[in-house]
């Protein structure tokens, strides 16, 4: 039995069974490119990587005495920019996008594969929803990563990279049996960005029925916002349509631009005579 304590690093493309035979193919070809690219980029040795291919996925066990660094830091940052080099003029649809996970554990040789929790564990971080949903929600990443716990706090949280902590989110796992948690980073986007409390079996990306949708939504810059206001009331919500609660109101006034710093009115009303006051 082999047994050591090293990373582990799987990624799995998006859209893959969508696409026919030639463009799974051409896809295959340019992941492994990609990745062994990235690995010359950041002064990996790939070749010394045991890895198992499975058509749009690749699942490596990496040397002991590989830098962590160099993995989680350089190793991603490149293949980041590999991605988007290969994808700047493919369409939608032909473009490599993909999910990676990186763990730090056991491993031991099996008859087929790795058994082991940290095996599974590294699995799980791969196909969570979270990792689907970032890269739905964020049609210009091509890369979402997510790192183990373990992982994320004894390398990126204690500054041992050139990462920054806050630039990931702490991201809830639930996947079969598995239930744990792990730390989600975007290279391209914004992770804090993403809608990721949907409930339970809801399509990722989906927000939860008991969190209000906001109404203003892509506002431009200028909001006709229509409040009731009488006296010295005081507007106590400023979205498309705010109110106050006294509702006795004889002026009514147009708000052409509101925001949490004051308003600045346009023409008003009355409402015995619907004349400009």
């Amino acid at each position: 039995m082999s047994f050591q304590r090293s990373l582990l690093v799987c990624c799995d493309l998006r859209s893959y069974g969508s696409a026919d035979d030639l463009l799974q193919r051409e896809l295959q070809e340019l992941l492994v490119r990609s990745l062994d690219r990235a690995g010359e980029a950041a002064g990996l040795d790939r070749s010394a990587w045991r890895r198992q291919a499975k058509g749009d996925e690749e699942w490596a066990v990496l040397p002991a005495e590989t830098p962590e660094g160099d993995v989680v830091d350089r190793y991603v940052r490149a293949l980041d920019a590999e991605l988007a080099a290969t994808n700047r003029y493919r369409v939608p649809e032909a473009k490599l996008r993909m999910r990676m996970a990186i763990h730090f554990g056991t491993t031991v040789e099996g008859a087929n594969g790795y058994p082991g929790q940290d095996a599974v564990l590294v699995s799980r971080l791969l196909n969570s929803e979270p990792a689907h949903a970032a890269l739905e929600q964020s049609p210009n990443s091509d890369l979402v990563v997510v790192l183990s716990d373990s992982l994320f706090t004894s390398l990126v949280a204690a500054r041992y990279t050139t990462l920054r902590p806050e630039d990931f989110r702490r991201v809830d796992v639930q996947v079969k049996t598995f239930r744990g948690h792990g730390w989600m980073w975007l290279p391209s986007g914004d992770v804090h960005s993403l809608v990721l409390d949907a409930a339970p079996g809801a399509e990722p990306g989906a927000e939860s029925a008991a969190d209000p949708v906001s109404p203003v939504v892509d506002s431009p810059s200028t909001v006709n916002q229509h409040a009731v206001a009488s006296g010295s009331s005081t507007v106590i919500q400023a979205a498309r349509d705010a109110y106050v609660t006294n509702q006795k109101a004889d002026v009514i006034q147009h708000f052409d631009r509101n925001d949490q710093r004051g308003s600045h009115f346009g023409p008003s009303y009355r409402r015995d005579t619907d004349e400009r006051a």
